[in-house]
């Protein structure tokens, strides 16, 4: 898998007792191995990345409340589809995805198979499209019902979209399962990190934030406020959370 801390191992052994070892006839040797592994990279915790962390999303929610309280048309705007918030989220998703890249070449190039950063730059290439809205034009607006009748007609683009979109997910599929031990032992080592932490908690935001999605924005219209007001700040500050955390995890490497 890929690594981000440099662990020394110290193994002793008996030196050989000759006329160079006089003075320590049990001398012991020191010998240094270095091994890349998934641990800590950059400062502990609540000290280093956890707090940038903290500060960000004290940013970016207090802008979005002050923006709020001062002018809700101006927030509607933010939030709206293709709209500010989005397109900052598409910068940051295609930041992780190109760091991701990066990782995945350099660890093929060290002999390894790179296979958690080709999964990892796949999906933030799916989430950029998505918020793109490159689907929608491809396929028009997209519900499961319309997609199965347009595709029983006969719609070519429809037809497209599913083929692209199903190929697309039967192979990393495939990929996932053949690399599955490694996925596993990549996942745990990455819990035991900071960026690694913080990553998992991104993407747990996103899945929430995917999941509940419509309950969220109808929690918002009763307040006056912008439907989409709290699922897109969620969203925005996920996606700087992958950002963040896989530039620290990079960073780790060079050091």
């Amino acid at each position: 898998g890929d690594a981000n801390t440099i662990s020394t191992i110290s193994r002793r052994f008996d030196a050989p007792k000759d006329r160079h070892y006089t003075r320590r006839s049990q001398a012991t040797l020191h010998l240094e191995e270095r091994i890349v592994l998934p641990g800590r990279t950059g400062r502990a915790g609540p000290t280093g990345l956890y707090r940038l962390a903290a500060a960000l999303t004290a940013v970016i929610v207090g802008v979005m409340a002050i923006v709020t309280a001062v002018n809700v048309p101006l927030a509607a705007r933010l939030v709206v589809e293709n709209g500010v918030a989005e397109w900052l989220q598409v910068i940051f998703l295609a930041g992780a995805g190109v760091i991701c890249g990066r990782l995945a070449a350099l660890a093929r190039a060290s002999g390894g198979t790179g296979a958690p950063d080709v999964l990892l730059a796949a999906g933030f290439a799916f989430l950029v499209v998505s918020e793109m809205e490159l689907p929608t034009l491809l396929a028009g607006r997209i519900t499961i019902d319309r997609l199965v009748r347009e595709v029983s007609a006969g719609h070519p683009r429809q037809i497209l979209f599913v083929v692209v979109v199903g190929g697309l997910a039967l192979a990393a599929t495939v990929y996932a399962l053949r690399h599955l031990p490694e996925l596993l032992a990549w996942a745990r080592s990455a819990l035991r990190t900071d960026w690694g932490r913080l990553f998992f908690l991104a993407l747990a935001i996103l899945a929430v934030t995917e999941l509940f999605e419509r309950r969220m924005n109808r929690m918002m219209a009763p307040m006056g406020l912008p439907r989409p007001l709290l699922e897109e700040t969620l969203e925005l500050v996920a996606s700087l959370y992958c950002l963040i955390a896989l530039r620290q995890r990079i960073a780790g490497r060079y050091r």
